[in-house]
C-alpha cells in the first residue's frame, strides 16, 4: 500500500514520464530505497522531501504537497530546540499532542504557518 508520499512521488514520475530508476539516479538513492519509502517499509529520512523538491525544481504548490505528504508518511519526528523556551514548548507539545482536539491542532498549525510559504 502506498503512503501519501508514495502517491506524490509516483504522480511526479508519471507526469515526467520517469521510472523509479530515473528518480533514484536523479537523487542519488537506490530504487529499492525509494520503493521502500513509497510503500511505508521505510520512513522518509529527514530532509528527503527537500532533496526531491530541489532535484525536480518544484513549484511552491507542488513542493507544499510533497512536504505535507512526507509529514503524513512519518510516524515520529525529531526536533532540536535551541533555547530553553523552545525546549519547554517542544516538551509540552510532545506530552499533550495525542490529547489535543482537531480544532486545537488546527489552531497550532495555523500559528506555525503564519508568515511561512509552504
Amino acid at each position: 500500500m502506498l503512503t501519501e508520499l508514495g502517491k506524490e512521488l509516483r504522480k511526479l514520475r508519471i507526469e515526467r514520464d520517469e521510472r523509479i530508476l530515473d528518480m533514484a539516479d536523479k537523487i542519488d538513492k537506490s530504487s529499492a530505497f525509494i520503493s521502500a519509502v513509497e510503500t511505508g517499509r521505510k520512513a522518509p529520512p529527514a530532509g528527503f522531501e527537500e532533496v526531491i523538491i530541489k532535484a525536480y525544481g518544484l513549484a511552491a504548490s507542488v513542493a507544499a504537497a510533497i512536504r505535507s505528504a512526507a509529514d503524513k508518511s512519518r510516524k515520529a519526528f525529531t526536533i532540536e530546540p535551541t533555547t530553553p523556551l523552545g525546549r519547554d514548548t517542544a516538551g509540552l507539545l510532545a506530552r499533550r499532542m495525542n490529547n489535543l482536539t482537531d480544532e486545537q491542532l488546527e489552531e497550532i498549525k495555523g500559528i506555525l504557518r503564519r508568515g511561512h510559504d509552504e
